[in-house]
């Protein structure tokens, strides 16, 4: 069976055009380093001030943050980028405290991509 190698080309360049781009190399929306220096306030504002994680993304939003795809920011993903700093701080703390206990050792290897 033969194939036509030009009506081949000519789909799978279609089907390339309409694919998703892959999220590894995309330009950063910057929202993780907005909310990492201002995470302690974040927090504040929804502990003390009574206010929802909605809101406070909202108020975000208002300002300009968004999610990777240039969509505002929700509720939703906020909480989810301030676990992920925080699970990141965490990891910090053990790697320095590591250093501390046993300053001769290497330190330890880290695991997993944080963002």
């Amino acid at each position: 069976m033969d194939i036509d190698l030009k009506s081949l080309r000519d789909y799978v360049k279609l089907l390339k055009a309409e694919r998703q781009d892959s999220p590894i190399g995309k330009i950063k929306s910057g929202a993780t380093e907005i909310i990492r220096k201002n995470l302690r306030e974040l927090e504040r504002m929804h502990r003390e001030d009574g206010a929802t994680w909605t809101e406070i993304a909202a108020g975000l939003a208002a300002q300009g943050v968004t999610q990777g795809d240039g969509q505002p920011i929700t509720g939703r993903r906020l909480t989810a980028l301030m676990h992920n700093i925080r699970v990141q701080e965490e990891r910090g703390l053990a790697r320095e405290k590591a250093l501390v206990d046993a300053p001769d050792e290497e330190p330890p290897e880290p695991q997993g991509s944080g963002d």
